[in-house]
């Protein structure tokens, strides 16, 4: 029997078992997948919205400002990467300007920082923007994160701090009595509250409990193109088009870890779980690209990939409470944004009305393993000698590292789940090289037969192990 069941370890899933570890409430997680952020938090373009973008009086507006506001002091307690890099709203034409001037009119609203710029200074500051750019508004704290680095930093934050997770173990059905019965997979858990953030099946799980219920979702797949690490210094800021009804458009930014990433487009789709990619996506993505910034040769894109969004009718993030079921659906961008804003939604409008909470006392630091620098490295190497055998070259990967990742209270079990945790894979041979070490490194360490190991959301075919424990 636990307080609080969270179905979901997306973002939001991760950052409310972040939230809620701090306090003297037990609380589990269920996830569906091998690995947690493995859906709709995998694929998006990793961004903290300085929040002048949704309307006004949407819950949207509201939990983008407290999540960006937020952030800088979450990445900074758990190590996790963080940059204000800034970004550019550009207009290309006479009829954008009125456009322009409406934002920057909500951005002073709503206390963020901005400035107009003109050409000349938009091309000091980015010397490969499109010439036809004429002028822009400047947000100094648009800020860029590793989405699943986050997430699974909150996640282990959670889990040495009393949480519990239960991997692989999918909601099947929910059942109110005296408390809330939640059937799995897995067998049946019960608790005092549900938080429901199961992203794209975020309907279906609410419907368990309430077959009546009138949410829908829509799904719209965006698909993006990855550069080398190599044209890191191409771009300096996050590059917007100016927005539609469509959402933010096609925009242009550098990651954390150095690689360009363009897109992403927007469709609506019926199969939500459609991750393709197509020449017509990826056209556009150049189509619209080379209005906002002069483009990239084809050969330095190294990868293709799509993201899924759930996003409500309304437009609208769904947050609600039925007497201790709160829905948390529908969470389309600024979804990522948002996530530490609606994090403190929950608790301090809905989970206060039903538990008196207090800090927990000694709670236990933990700090996220940020990629080595050569100097790290070696005196490393010094200890443990696997640091400097290097499994992936394109991103210098050792093997401790990937014996590391899996080791973690939350440790990967797949190779896309080594893979985000600490890169290998990731660069221009996208695993060519090494992905059969990662693969015999994950065997080995788990103790199964390689060919047991999942690349993604196979089924893993022995008990999980580490914090995925038993009721």
């Amino acid at each position: 029997m636990y307080d609080i069941i969270i179905i979901g370890s997306g973002i939001i899933g991760s950052m409310l078992a972040y939230e809620l570890s701090r306090f003297n409430v037990s609380v589990c997680v269920l996830e569906k997948n091998v690995e947690i952020m493995n859906e709709v938090s995998s694929s998006n373009s990793g961004l903290v919205h300085a929040g002048y973008d949704p309307e006004e009086g949407t819950l949207k507006a509201k939990l983008n400002l407290i999540g960006a506001k937020r952030y800088p002091k979450i990445a900074n307690d758990l190590n996790v990467d963080y940059e204000q890099i800034g970004s550019l709203l550009v207009s290309s034409s006479v009829d954008e300007h009125d456009a322009l001037l409406k934002y920057a009119q909500r951005a002073s609203q709503r206390e963020i920082e901005f400035k107009f710029i003109q050409q000349d200074e938009i091309r000091e500051m980015e010397p490969n923007i499109s010439d036809s750019v004429i002028e822009a508004l400047y947000f100094p704290t648009t800020a860029i994160i590793t989405p699943w680095q986050m997430g699974f930093a909150c996640m282990n934050y959670a889990v040495v701090n009393g949480v519990k997770l239960f991997r692989q173990t999918k909601v099947i059905g929910i059942e109110k009595n005296e408390n809330y019965r939640v059937h799995t997979t897995q067998g049946l858990f019960e608790s005092k509250c549900v938080i429901n953030c199961s992203g794209l099946n975020g309907v279906d799980v609410a419907k368990y409990l309430d077959p009546n219920t009138l949410h829908q979702l829509e799904f719209r797949k965006g698909e993006y193109q990855v550069s080398d690490i190599r044209d890191e210094s191409y771009l300096n800021h996050v590059i917007y088009p100016m927005p539609s009804k469509l959402g933010k458009g096609v925009l242009a930014l550098k990651t954390i870890e150095g690689n360009l990433m363009f897109g992403p487009t927007s469709y609506v789709i019926e199969n939500r779980y459609d991750f393709s990619t197509s020449m017509k996506g990826l056209n556009e993505v150049d189509s619209k690209i080379s209005q906002i910034i002069k483009p990239l040769a084809k050969n330095r894109m190294i990868r293709q990939f799509a993201g899924v969004r759930p996003g409500s009718l309304s437009k609208d993030f769904i947050i609600e409470d039925n007497l201790g079921f709160i829905n948390v659906i529908g969470i389309d961008s600024p979804g990522l944004a948002s996530a530490p804003g609606i994090s403190e939604y929950v608790v301090n409008s809905f989970l206060k009305n039903y538990f008196e909470f207090e800090d927990k006392l000694n709670l236990i630091d933990f700090k996220w393993k940020k990629h080595l620098s050569s100097d790290e490295r070696n005196e490393l190497i010094k200890v443990d000698s696997r640091y400097g055998r290097i499994v992936c070259v394109c991103e210098t990967i050792s093997e401790k590292e990937i014996m590391n990742a899996i080791h973690l209270p939350v440790g990967a079990r797949s190779i896309k789940g080594v893979k985000r945790i600490t890169r290998p894979g990731s660069g221009r041979c996208q695993g060519g090289f090494c992905e059969s070490e990662v693969v015999r490194i994950l065997a080995r360490e788990l103790n199964v037969d390689m060919e047991d190991i999942p690349y993604d959301n196979d089924v893993f075919l022995t008990p999980l192990g580490g914090n995925d424990e038993t009721r």
